[in-house]
């Protein structure tokens, strides 16, 4: 029987603006035995309020990695995952918590899952979620009132304890990073303008179509290196196209010496 990996779970928050949501939710991911908690510009996780609901879980919040910005929470991340109450048109692979918690399973072996959770009043932003491989929402009879953030922490990290699989496939999974999708979509803008591509909307909807792509997909790294190869023999082809546009124009431009 084959379980989650605890240490290659994370919990992030975005911009956590309660210290006692900081410690509570320090508290519940301990719990459940999990040890990492990622803080994007958080109220202080040191503060006595923090600590006081942290209760006996000081040590989560002492580790508590802290970051500037989501982007650079999830950057070394393989799989991110949102989660949100509201409906979005975002269309990313959709999980509950169970689903999610057996999605994980094969993946947490060899890498890193971040499971981010939003601002108390506002939750994530579309940008946020725009980062994020695949988005989990925790079914509930009503949607008001919700559960406060702690709670959430809670029911994830309660159905991550209790995932298991049995008999499952050996597979190595060897997943790009997020930092590694960026690469590519990079890569795929820069081809696609030296043919004067133009997405129907913008380049920004145009990616965001492309990485539902790969989150469905859970792109690995040599998913990536194909995606990068074939980038590369569409490059290779222009290159020589040009070149011998520029061959052409060059001999169209010295004189005809049976002329002389």
């Amino acid at each position: 029987m084959m379980r989650i990996r605890r240490e290659n779970v994370y919990f992030v928050l975005a911009e956590p603006q309660t210290p006692g949501n900081i410690g509570a939710v320090a508290r519940a991911i301990k719990t459940m035995g999990f040890t990492n908690l990622c803080l994007v510009n958080p109220a202080d996780p040191n503060s006595n309020e923090a600590r006081w609901m942290a209760h006996a879980s000081g040590d989560i919040l002492e580790n508590a990695e802290i970051f500037d910005t989501l982007n650079a929470a999830v950057k070394d991340k393989h799989f991110v995952v949102a989660t949100t109450q509201r409906e979005r048109g975002f269309h990313l692979p959709f999980f509950t918590p169970k689903e999610l918690a057996k999605k994980v399973i094969p993946i947490s072996s060899e890498h890193k899952i971040a499971i981010v959770f939003g601002r108390e009043q506002t939750g994530l932003t579309n940008e946020e979620l725009g980062m994020c491989d695949a988005i989990s929402t925790i079914p509930a009879h009503i949607r008001h009132p919700s559960l406060n953030l702690a709670q959430s922490v809670m029911v994830y990290a309660y159905e991550f304890y209790q995932a298991s699989y049995e008999d499952l496939e050996k597979y190595q999974w060897k997943c790009a990073t997020h930092g590694d999708l960026q690469i590519l979509y990079k890569h795929l803008r820069k081809s696609l303008e030296r043919v004067d591509f133009v997405p129907l909307d913008n380049w920004k909807n145009f990616q965001m179509r492309f990485s539902r792509l790969m989150g469905r997909a859970n792109a690995e790294v040599r998913d990536v290196k194909v995606w990068h190869k074939i980038l590369d023999s569409f490059d290779s082809y222009l290159d020589l196209h040009e070149n011998k546009m520029a061959l052409l124009q060059k001999k169209a431009q010295e004189p005809d010496e049976t002329s002389s």
